[in-house]
């Protein structure tokens, strides 16, 4: 029994997070701190979107700027995801952060299934 005790979860309180995304400003270069991460937000351009350079609507890599992560994230997400995409992100450099890299997407994703239901498929 003393093996199950011994064996790390992750820190991960939605709730806390939800009302922490709703402080964050939605401006390029907003610098945060989120359970001891610190985040840097990059906010991509519509026309470098239409120009296919942007990838994804959201990524994030470790940042070259801060000691921590940038989150890129595209202006045309509706305002009404960017709640979720922040929450998705977030959590999972979080989760790395804490030692969880094989399964932080997994994790990350199945807490926001919780939240928001299930994704939609892009078609």
């Amino acid at each position: 029994m003393e093996n199950f005790e011994k064996i790390k979860h992750p820190e991960i309180n939605a709730e806390n997070l939800l009302s922490f995304i709703d402080s964050i400003q939605w401006e390029q270069g907003y610098e945060f701190s989120y359970n001891g991460s610190n985040f840097l937000l990059d906010i991509t351009d519509a026309e470098t979107v239409a120009r296919g350079q942007a990838g994804l609507p959201a990524e994030y890599f470790k940042s070259t700027a801060i000691d921590g992560w940038d989150i890129y994230l595209h202006d045309t997400i509706p305002e009404a995801e960017r709640k979720r995409v922040l929450f998705h992100e977030i959590l999972e450099a979080n989760l790395k952060d804490q030692g969880f890299s094989k399964n932080a997407h997994q994790l990350a994703l199945k807490e926001e299934q919780k939240i928001f239901g299930e994704r939609e498929e892009k078609k």
